[in-house]
Formats: structure tokens, sequence, C-alpha cells
């Protein structure tokens, strides 16, 4: 299944929600969208690719994103022209931890963005502006209007 995404929390996503933290959407028209990655027989293993290809085929953008771990929700980021998402792993030199992240990107008139959400432990730094060229195949539209960045 190609462009499939997780509208309720089913057992998968249940499931995939008790041993990893995950996001979720609110689109402009008022559907919820849940990270599923890694579902069998679906295609693209990503679920924020997927949401990506979902919006873009029915001209739907992203009101709001939130991420939740077990019991613990925190609203990310709203009210944007556009969000990006992605998994970030990182460690220090000669250490043997490493530490995951959710990487927000906000598109707004006057700057792009991105919050980091540490994890397990969900405390988020503050925004960092960066250059969206980087970004831009993660890019989905959100409330305002960002034709001109699409490739």
């Amino acid at each position: 299944m190609n462009n499939f995404v997780s509208k309720t929390i089913d057992t998968y996503v249940n499931l995939y929600a008790d041993t990893n933290p995950i996001w979720w959407v609110e689109l402009g028209n008022g559907e919820k969208v849940y990270q599923d990655d890694g579902r069998p027989n679906v295609e693209p293993e990503s679920a924020w690719l997927r949401l990506k290809n979902y919006c873009e085929e029915n001209d739907l953008s992203i009101k709001a994103i939130n991420v939740k771990n077990r019991s613990i929700q925190k609203s990310v980021c709203a009210e944007a022209d556009g969000y990006t998402f992605c998994k970030v792993a990182g460690a220090l030199m000669f250490g043997n931890h490493t530490s995951h992240s959710f990487l927000f990107g906000r598109l707004t008139d006057e700057s792009f963005s991105v919050v980091k959400v540490n994890l397990p432990e969900f405390t988020i730094d503050r925004p960092e502006k960066r250059d969206v060229e980087q970004y831009k195949e993660l890019l989905i539209r959100g409330t305002g209007k960002i034709e001109e960045l699409q490739t």
C-alpha cells in the first residue's frame, strides 16, 4: 500500500508507541495522523514521507504537530507555513552513549527554524535557525502558503 497513513490508534500504532516515542499531526481538515514507521506491507517505510504524499494528493495541510511518549504528550509546533521532521542520532567522540531525538522544522514568512525534542526525556531545545533548502524533500505544507518552495 502506498500513501497509507494511520488515522487511528490501531493495534500497530499502539504497539509501536509502547516502545517508541511518536509524533502525531492535526491536519487542516480535522483528521489526525499517527507515526507508524515500519508498518508491514506499506511503502515508504517512513510515516512522514507517506504523510507528505497523502497531504499533496489530497491538498491537505498540517495545522499542528505533537509528540507522545507513553503518558507524556507535548505540542511541538503549530500555525506555520510548512513543517519538516527527521530522526536524529548522535554521540560524543570516545563516548559509549548514543542520544536520540526528533527534529521538527517550522517554516514561516520570516524564517525556517528547527526544534529538537530529546528522547526519551522529552526535553525541547530552543529553536535554531537553519536553511530550508536542506529540508525541502521533507517539507509538508502548513496552514500558510509555500508553493514557491515546492520542488
